[in-house]
């Protein structure tokens, strides 16, 4: 057992030699032993991420410790709801498991040429960045100089978000679905936090979750151009758990920004266990969870929302939640965004979300094997209710047996 748990971190490290890694991947297919080891192990090297310089980062890491001790919000309501019951009595698995991809199209697809050219150009100017923040890097130990020159070498990354959104963009095109998922779900809280750094004004911890941004922008992109980086969609197209660990990791005590609006991010404890078997999925996951934060931070009345992944409330599947509180008026909006009636043709916050929720309803039918989405809509797959002054958002994913 030591030496399979030596194996399960030396693969999630990447250190494992690559014969051994084809044999590792094998094993997880059928050893439960080996993936509950590997997601232990990627939920362990996720937690070298809080490890940071005290004498750093003391005032952020007292505030998120001291989150972590609030109590956990009181979900019962919600999983009591009209909603909930539907979804418990209607939800059910093939156990033929989506594992994404299936939203994936080839950038000769888009036909406008200046947006083939803003995706490739976002995706290389995002590699080069990469190494800039993560592993042992200056900006990771505090130093941001390096990081800040070159940001500065390139045009704002709002320049670009604003540069593809200006274009007619019909949400029925798969083409179109795979450009905005990558500019609408992480890419603009990206933004905000380069421009933050760029600007002078941020510190490590911005720092820390510009990487996670990043990893998490570079890893949609390439799970919706599937001939963007083939090299590295390879290595995302392998069997490769992840656990709830690693997103609670990510959101935890986060701030979260969307175009002009930021809010603070509550979590509860998660989960523990696998969400997703590939990396491709859990892209499409991260797009998924990053639409429902997009479309609750500019409404959210007290500056914050809290953000849930549970298991057991449903069986069969992970269900993932977002709620805040929010007035009738911004309620109605963000509801009205659920709806076709909402034009896509301009550009504003409204066409913006029904992006977003369009988004969403894809990627279900994806996930869950359907071609009939009011079915899907029915069942409460995913949806939207308001209980009391809160909004809740939510969709469900099919669990890992």
């Amino acid at each position: 057992m030591e030496t399979l748990k030596q194996q399960a971190l030396d693969y999630t490290l990447g250190v494992l030699p690559k014969d051994e890694s084809l044999l590792f991947e094998a094993r997880l297919e059928t050893d439960e032993d080996a993936q509950k080891l590997l997601i232990e192990a990627q939920e362990d090297c996720a937690n070298l991420s809080m490890t940071a310089n005290p004498k750093t980062l003391g005032n952020e890491v007292r505030s998120r410790i001291m989150e972590h001790c609030e109590p956990r919000m009181d979900f019962n309501p919600f999983l009591e709801s009209n909603d909930m019951t539907r979804l418990r009595d209607n939800f059910s698995f093939s156990g033929n498991r989506y594992r994404g991809g299936g939203g994936s199209v080839d950038i000769g697809d888009i036909i406008e040429p200046k947006l083939k050219d803003e995706v490739r150009f976002n995706y290389e100017n995002l590699i080069e960045i990469f190494p800039l923040l993560s592993g042992n890097s200056k900006a990771a130990n505090g130093n941001l100089s390096e990081l800040q020159d070159r940001l500065r070498k390139s045009p704002p990354l709002d320049h670009a978000i604003s540069s593809i959104l200006q274009n007619s963009l019909p949400e029925e095109d798969p083409s179109i679905q795979s450009v905005l998922r990558t500019t609408l779900t992480s890419l603009p809280s990206l933004s905000f936090f380069s421009d933050r750094i760029r600007e002078n004004h941020g510190g490590i911890a911005d720092t820390r979750r510009l990487f996670y941004l990043c990893r998490d922008q570079l890893k949609i992109m390439r799970a919706s151009f599937k001939d963007l980086d083939p090299e590295r969609l390879i290595e995302d197209e392998k069997i490769r758990l992840h656990g709830a660990g690693l997103l609670q990791t990510k959101w935890w005590g986060a701030e979260h920004a969307y175009f002009s609006s930021k809010g603070k991010v509550k979590c509860g404890h998660f989960f523990d266990g696998p969400v997703t078997e590939r990396c491709v999925e859990f892209a499409e996951y991260d797009a998924n969870m990053y639409c429902l934060a997009n479309l609750l931070a500019p409404r959210s009345s007290t500056g914050e929302f809290h953000m849930e992944l549970l298991k057991d409330a449903i069986p069969g599947c992970t269900l993932a939640v977002a709620t805040a509180v929010m007035s009738d008026q911004q309620f109605h909006e963000i509801e009205l965004a659920t709806t076709k009636s909402v034009s896509t043709s301009g550009n504003g916050k409204l066409s913006y979300d029904r992006f977003l929720w369009s988004l969403i309803e894809e990627s279900m039918l994806r996930g869950h094997h359907s071609n009939n989405l009011q079915e899907l809509r029915e069942k409460r797959i995913f949806g939207i209710s308001r209980l009391k002054d809160f909004c809740y958002i939510w969709f469900a994913w099919p669990a890992i047996s």
